[in-house]
């Protein structure tokens, strides 16, 4: 007959799907709890959380059961002790004694019959949650790719905590959409959420800028929503407005300047200059004079009023064409963290 802690472990893998490890323990609790229970730690890997260590206390085959109220006495000696989830392992047990270790909510695993664990189901529910809001991330939302660009630029020393305000710094957006992007970058594990003292939350990311940047690469998108042809009058380098495109990969790199010069700004400041007449928008291909890309965020730097270089690169590294490509490797060794 196969050892009763290992009939458990089986068990266990079984219903859930996962290999367990199981060690012995030895905690320090009196002698007559000693010789009732063999005592083992069972590790449960959790997804993206720690492992939940569960401490067994395994019925000795010698020794009958010993009913719930002393039981219930020996578990909560044995928690304070270890300070683990303690679950009760036992082979033979009547429907009434199960139904008794329920009512008074006593952690127990009869193996091949049943187990009520509650904190482990807690702990496989928040597991999964991640899991699946991890795979219905597709790319990240605009203003969480802003943060992290901006973070970056900033530079991540090792150790550093930050709360989601320092996430924010000056992008300005509401705070249900810096929730969002918390939510966001915290499934994908590219921030973590801090041990800390304070009341409040604190973050650090998970990796040097390089590894940030390389961890959520597959999830950031071009900034650029929209390109429209304009013919211009005069487009003020003011906040909001830079150069964009190949006008501004052509400032970076070794690039000719296009003949057609590019801009970028957001939608805002897109019905801004239209109501200024700085620009008309033109629908004939024949009679564009310049490009305006509409961004889902603003520049993320004031460099001369030209595009970020990440963004930028962002928003030209799907175009076909050689020149561009060779000009956007050139482009990378403008950023540490980029290449």
């Amino acid at each position: 007959m196969a050892n009763l802690q290992n009939e458990a472990k089986t068990y266990i893998e079984s219903v859930l799907g996962v290999t367990v490890r199981l060690e012995p323990a030895h905690p320090i609790v009196p002698f007559n709890i000693r010789d009732s229970y063999k005592f083992y730690e069972l590790s449960i890997p959790m997804g993206h959380h720690s492992a939940l260590t569960l401490m067994l206390l395994v019925s000795r085959e010698d020794v009958d059961y010993p009913g719930v109220v002393k039981l219930q006495k020996h578990v909560e000696l044995v928690r304070k002790v270890t300070q683990h989830v303690v679950a009760f392992v036992c082979r033979s047990m009547t429907a009434q004694d199960r139904r008794s270790l329920l009512t008074h909510q006593i952690n127990f695993i009869q193996p091949g019959f049943q187990m009520f664990i509650p904190e482990m189901a807690l702990d496989l529910r928040e597991s999964f949650r991640q899991r699946r809001e991890q795979s219905e991330v597709t790319a990240l939302l605009p203003a969480a790719q802003a943060m992290l660009l901006s973070c970056l630029y900033a530079g991540i020393p090792d150790e550093t905590y930050f709360t989601t305000n320092a996430l924010l710094g000056s992008l300005g957006y509401s705070r249900v959409t810096l929730s969002k992007a918390v939510d966001q970058l915290t499934s994908l594990e590219v921030i973590t959420q801090a041990k800390s003292e304070l009341h409040w939350k604190t973050y650090t990311f998970c990796g040097s800028p390089a590894e940030v940047f390389q961890k959520a690469k597959q999830f950031l998108r071009s900034p650029v929503k929209k390109r429209v042809g304009i013919t211009r009058n005069t487009i003020p380098m003011a906040p909001g407005v830079c150069l964009a495109g190949e006008t501004a990969l052509a400032k970076y790199t070794m690039l000719a300047e296009p003949k057609q010069s590019v801009w970028g700004m957001t939608k805002k400041v897109f019905s801004d200059m239209l109501a200024l007449e700085a620009f008309e928008v033109i629908e004939s291909v024949d009679a564009i004079e310049e490009w305006v890309e509409i961004w889902t965020y603003p520049s993320l730097t004031e460099r001369n009023y030209i595009a970020d270089v990440a963004s930028l690169f962002l928003s030209l590294e799907a175009n076909p064409d050689e020149r561009i490509q060779i000009a956007l490797d050139e482009l990378k060794e403008k950023v540490e963290w980029l290449a």
